[in-house]
């Protein structure tokens, strides 16, 4: 049989047919079976997906033990992804990819042929087959197996203005993650050296390090690394504000949806951001208690015999939305809100801390009925909606409100809010 190139899908042909047997009803039924089943289902497809290549495999079966694989492709071209499934898929196939860099992408590109694409939790398959999974192709057929099993859930894929909003928030966390790194290690060499900033000295302005350079006698390799780590503090200041004004201005946009979020006490301009990438389409949690789980605020069950009980939280969900819920319900059990006399009874009987991740709780509990237009009680005052929206416009910077056609920043918060009064 003659070598095909890469990409070339090598069909499974059976070496020979096996001789009838006289009178053999029971082997006749049993080679009907497998025709019942293709006609119900199609074949599962597992996809390997590199940046630059992939490899497919075709299941032929719906039980992850039984099923055969009919035919692989390897070392493909991403580029040849829409010609490789228009000559290998079918509309009644299941694409499976693993959740990575690029699933959702390459997911889209295969929802755009017509064809069901489906991505896998890669915590969850990473678990099942880590021996001996050694090459693109083994990777491809343990996919298409574990789709088949079970074993790990089919993640959501976001729209396109959610993966946008998710790509911003990252970006965010990271040049403030950034931003802190820099600060931490411009103080670390200004401690070596003895050196205590007076009060109120501001790091992050770009004229410091012309009086840090004077504060004592530098060498020309310390003044060198002093510029360095305020250069860079500096840069990451500037692109951590571009980004806050990038969220004030879709914050901001009536069609977007987000503004209703504002009117939940304790959510500030980043959580509510960040609450609309991870939450994406609200409809997809049918009950507010999976909307809890999903951001990891619900407490683990342990269970054993007899006993049943609730312990302390696993870790799991949404890390950085878990730690802004968390930090908005430490606010909210200092200022005067609906959730703050409810809180502090919590707090009497089990601690301050457990009272706050119950106020998180809480908290998402009512951004899910606000999301779905229930009617909530945990809202913000008018007063404090002015001081919210006026933060806002604040980080849309004036000109930015005046291209809107709003002559004063005043009359653009008096607009936002009779929108934000306007919902039920």
């Amino acid at each position: 049989m003659a070598r095909c190139r890469p990409g070339c899908l090598h069909e499974k042909a059976s070496v020979g047919a096996r001789p009838r047997l006289p009178f053999s009803e029971p082997h006749n039924r049993r080679r009907k079976e497998p025709k019942m089943k293709e006609k119900s289902n199609g074949r599962v497809i597992g996809l390997d997906v590199h940046p630059d290549s992939f490899a497919g495999a075709l299941l032929e079966g719906r039980d992850p033990a039984t099923a055969r694989v009919v035919g692989s492709s390897t070392r493909v071209d991403l580029t040849q992804l829409e010609r490789w499934a228009r000559r290998h898929a079918g509309k009644e196939d299941v694409l499976v990819l693993e959740a990575s860099g690029n699933a959702f992408a390459v997911a889209e590109r295969l929802r755009g042929l017509g064809l069901n694409a489906q991505i896998l939790d890669s915590h969850q398959a990473g678990k099942v087959g880590k021996v001996y999974c050694a090459n693109d192709r083994v990777d491809a057929v343990k996919i298409a197996r574990i789709y088949l099993s079970g074993l790990s859930a089919v993640v959501w894929q976001p729209d396109a203005r959610t993966r946008e909003r998710r790509e911003v928030f990252s970006a965010y966390q990271a040049v403030v993650k950034e931003s802190t790194r820099l600060q931490q290690q411009l103080k670390s060499m200004l401690n070596e050296h003895c050196v205590r900033l007076p009060k109120g000295f501001r790091l992050t302005v770009p004229g410091a390090i012309s009086r840090l350079v004077k504060v004592k006698e530098w060498s020309a390799a310390q003044q060198m690394l002093l510029e360095q780590l305020h250069s860079g503090l500096v840069a990451a200041r500037a692109r951590r504000q571009k980004l806050r004004q990038f969220m004030a201005r879709e914050a901001l946009e009536e069609e977007s949806g987000l503004l209703r979020l504002a009117r939940l006490c304790g959510i500030s301009l980043v959580t509510m951001y960040g609450l609309s990438a991870a939450i994406g389409d609200i409809t997809r949690f049918s009950q507010s208690k999976k909307l809890v789980a999903y951001l990891g605020l619900n407490p683990s069950v342990c269970q054993s015999g007899n006993f049943e009980g609730s312990t302390a939280l696993k870790r799991h969900g949404k890390g950085p939305l878990r730690a802004l819920l968390i930090q908005s319900a430490k606010k909210l059990l200092q200022v005067d809100n609906p959730l703050q006399k409810w809180g502090l009874a919590v707090a009497a009987r089990r601690g301050r801390n457990k009272a706050c991740v119950a106020v998180a709780r809480k908290l998402c509990v009512a951004i899910w009925h606000l999301l779905m237009g229930h009617p909530i009680g945990a809202l913000e005052p008018v007063a404090r909606l002015q001081v919210k929206l006026g933060k806002l416009a604040t980080e849309l910077g004036l000109q930015e409100i005046k291209a809107q056609g709003y002559p004063s920043k005043t009359s653009f918060i008096e607009r936002k809010l009779s929108v934000l009064q306007s919902y039920p």
